[in-house]
């Protein structure tokens, strides 16, 4: 099975449609891929919001993805980047804006089979959708594809995070002692001297998406 890796870049967006009544819209997008089933084929990575353009924001938000070229071939992939408008109460949903889905496979045209193309940055504008199925606005973005491998790489959005500082060592030294004691001794003594016990994955693990928020201010907004 062949995989390529993309690299794409949320540009800006411009003439949204304005779903705020009474407070300044605050875009931000949802970029992920999807077949037509609907089934998620990759985490969704959120921008940050951009609280100052209005209708027509800047975010310059860089995301990969690993792309099934088999499964993109056959025409059942889309990039699909949804844009909301960030409200800061939490018990109200953010307001969707529209979106914007583009098959994978009309974005392999652009480079065809030439793995030696790879670096070649394509920039382009598509029409956004909204949620009443008219196209309003238009999103910029970048993209390209790497060179072809016969096994997917390691997710590119997800990066481990280093021990540091004091606990770090004392960590390994008493989960080293704990070997020596038996099964379960590490996280006991860890508790002795009062660092904090986690298991193996913890490390590894990464944030909800369904309930990570992008970046937003601290002034509450109502529509």
């Amino acid at each position: 099975m062949s995989y390529r890796p993309l690299e794409l870049v949320i540009q800006s967006a411009e003439g949204l449609k304005y779903v705020n009544h009474f407070k300044r819209m605050k875009p931000y997008a949802v970029v992920f891929i999807r077949d037509h089933n609907n089934i998620l084929h990759s985490p969704e990575r959120k921008t940050s919001v951009d609280s100052e353009g209005g209708s027509n924001p800047t975010w310059n938000f860089n995301v990969k993805f690993t792309i099934n070229l088999a499964i993109a071939q056959e025409n059942h992939l889309d990039l699909v980047v949804k844009l909301k408008s960030r409200r800061k109460t939490h018990s109200v949903r953010d307001k969707d804006i529209g979106e914007v889905r583009v098959l994978i496979s009309e974005l392999l045209k652009e480079f065809g089979d030439d793995d030696d193309a790879a670096e070649d940055e394509k920039h382009t504008s598509k029409n956004i959708v909204t949620s009443d199925g008219e196209a309003q606005g238009a999103l910029a973005f970048s993209y390209k594809f790497g060179r072809t491998v016969d096994h997917p790489p390691t997710d590119p959005n997800v990066k481990q995070r280093p021990k540091r500082g004091a606990n770090g060592l004392a960590r390994q030294f008493v989960e080293g002692l704990g070997e020596g004691l038996g099964e379960g001794s590490g996280s006991g003594l860890m508790a002795a001297v009062g660092i904090p016990f986690s298991g193996p994955d913890d490390d590894n693990e990464q944030p909800d998406d369904d309930n990570e928020q992008p970046d937003d201010d601290n002034e509450d907004e109502y529509s």
